[in-house]
């Protein structure tokens, strides 16, 4: 009987040991793993990462949410045209900011259950693929 419930108690730290809100290292790690070479902690809970030449901004939110962030500045786009990509994709979100510079946002929800390193990695792999469409769209 002591054996089954050794066995559940390691299975139940083995499972939530993965579902966390992560430190700010930790989420360098993650990333760095992922193939980021340039991933740097800016300060608490804002964390800096280039790829090919481009800066992104990752949010860790005391909720434990993850928010990735990019930004293009010197270009003017119409609210039209945000609100174009609004209508027309999911998974992130277009505004100006208060310098009328075109921002592109998603946000990865901790709600409580946390996610894994893998989460993590795909969610930023999939930002980075959507900043890149981004460019392509307020470019056209």
């Amino acid at each position: 009987m002591q054996r089954i419930i050794l066995a559940i108690a390691a299975s139940v730290f083995i499972f939530t040991s993965s579902l966390f809100a992560y430190t700010d290292e930790e989420l360098v790690g993650i990333l760095k793993d992922d193939g980021y070479t340039s991933v740097e902690i800016i300060k608490e809970g804002v964390l800096r990462i280039k790829v090919e030449g481009r800066t992104y901004a990752l949010f860790r939110l005391k909720d434990g949410d993850l928010q990735a962030y990019y930004s293009i500045s010197g270009i003017e786009v119409p609210c039209k045209k945000i609100n174009t990509w609004n209508r027309a994709r999911r998974l992130s979100r277009a505004y100006l900011d208060k310098d009328n510079d075109p921002v592109l946002e998603s946000d990865l929800l901790y709600d409580g259950g946390g996610f894994s390193p893998k989460k993590i990695q795909a969610f930023f792999r999939i930002f980075i693929f959507s900043a890149s469409k981004f460019r392509e769209f307020i470019s056209e």
